[in-house]
């Protein structure tokens, strides 16, 4: 393999490989071509780790027609080996759309936010996960950083480097492939990208396109990590006794290698079980500790063969707790009940629902009007986002704080995308929020 070379818009990685053989040219001082016997993957200790990313997969299907275009354009050129002259690739064709390289691709999209490299995190080859397709030809192209496909392609294009940087570039020019399948994912805010080259086309039939939040299982080989830790999201919990309160999330914090960015990869813990070094003042119960009596006592959390500490105090009951407010007998309230706070009327305070009188795109921003509440309202929320779920890397959400507030201007969106809006009021009472049932969606594009 080769260094993976940094640019201001992220970084990228291509390996291309035909019948077969892989081009010297990835490695400057080896002859034009040498014969690559199929890999094996090394045997190792390896594990499934569950990694949590959001496919964008119509994004990464919009790359399809640039390829094309320059594959057919004028721009269809490489520097020879001296970079003295351009090499014109006539004659080339549209590679076609194939959905079983797109599945590797997506696969492999994964991948790479877990170790920026052709090398897989289990150890193999990057073209193991195409092993299994009946192709003659194998290529890839790896990208991160870059926000939108358009971004990602371009950096793909090599525009201004010469023969030993171009290397992403003759894939995508590359006369012996015929299909072509695209992965995107993001993962912690950085976007990942994968093109997957093959020939010939496998045939696979379309799918479904894939977008929003899913969990992918990544094997990972312990030699490829440097470091482990369980991290829990409490270094320490109070409880009273006679009460309970909830476990603390645990994080699986994994320095791996060729990871980009340069930080550790931190991933739920897969089903930690706890233990407590004394039950009499702290148990578990399911997934919170319960208070016995007062004293101390350490959590302790076991997961993917490693563990962690939660120190855990129990207060004692107040002498106070559990006694009745003196009440004064009268006609109304038989003597000897107990006074309380009067409980908050749902009915008195549930909002009504709003409704959009209008939703315009604006230049990377939406105008947004509703009609006006005022009726146990005390402001509005509204959500505009990429997906019809949702999502949450999706997703952005304004308040309008104000029950007179009647429009919003939604500002630092993506440019010339569609985005999907919803609306609902809120009552707040005593620091509580009560929520209406949220608008019918509205959709409207960015310019």
């Amino acid at each position: 393999m080769f260094a993976l070379p940094k640019s201001e818009k992220g970084i990228r990685g291509g390996v291309a490989r035909c019948n077969r053989m892989i081009s010297g040219v990835l490695a400057v001082a080896l002859a034009a071509t040498m014969t690559i016997l199929p890999t094996q993957p090394a045997e190792a200790a390896t594990a499934d780790y569950q990694v949590p990313v959001t496919y964008g997969q119509t994004e990464a299907r919009e790359m399809i027609k640039m390829i094309n275009d320059f594959r057919t354009g004028g721009d269809a050129w490489y520097w020879n080996r001296g970079d003295a002259t351009k090499v014109t690739c006539a004659n080339l064709g549209e590679l076609t759309y194939d959905y079983a390289l797109e599945q590797a691709a997506m696969l492999r999209a994964a991948e790479i936010a877990v170790s920026f490299s052709h090398t897989r995190p289990n150890g193999g080859s990057c073209f193991d996960a195409l092993s299994s397709l009946p192709l003659y030809a194998m290529g890839e192209n790896i990208a991160a950083g870059q926000t939108t496909a358009a971004s990602a392609f371009t950096s793909w294009r090599e525009d201004n480097y010469g023969y030993a940087g171009q290397g992403h570039r003759r894939n995508m020019l590359n006369s012996g492939f015929t299909a072509v399948g695209i992965g995107h994912v993001t993962f912690n805010g950085v976007h990942y990208w994968v093109q997957n080259f093959g020939s010939p086309n496998t045939g696979a039939p379309a799918t479904a396109v894939a977008d929003g939040a899913r969990t992918v299982p990544v094997a990972i080989d312990d030699a490829m990590i440097s470091q482990k830790a369980l991290k829990p999201a409490k270094a320490s919990l109070t409880v009273t006794a006679g009460k309970s309160v909830a476990l603390p999330l645990v994080n699986l914090s994994l320095t791996v290698r060729d990871r980009w960015p340069s930080s550790p990869l931190t991933l739920r813990a897969s089903s930690p079980v706890w233990t407590s070094s004394n039950s009499s003042v702290a148990a578990i119960s399911g997934n919170t500790v319960v208070g016995k009596k007062a004293g101390t006592a350490t959590l302790t959390a076991s997961a993917n063969g490693l563990q962690t500490a939660v120190a855990v105090t129990v207060k004692a009951q107040s002498s106070s707790a559990g006694a009745a407010k003196p009440s004064t007998p009268s006609a109304t309230k038989p003597s000897g009940s107990t006074a309380s706070k009067p409980s908050v009327s749902t009915k008195a305070v549930k909002p009504p629902k709003t409704k959009f009188t209008s939703v315009k795109g604006a230049k990377k921003s939406l105008k947004i009007k509703w009609k006006k509440q005022t009726k146990n309202v005390t402001g509005y929320e509204i959500w505009c986002s990429t997906s019809k779920r949702f999502t949450k890397k999706t997703t952005v959400k304004k308040t309008a704080k104000k029950a007179k507030t009647t429009s919003l201007m939604v500002k630092k969106l993506k440019a010339k995308k569609t985005y999907y809006v919803k609306i609902r009021t809120y009552h707040k009472i005593d620091g509580k929020k009560y929520y209406s049932k949220w608008s019918s969606v509205k959709k409207a594009k960015t310019k």
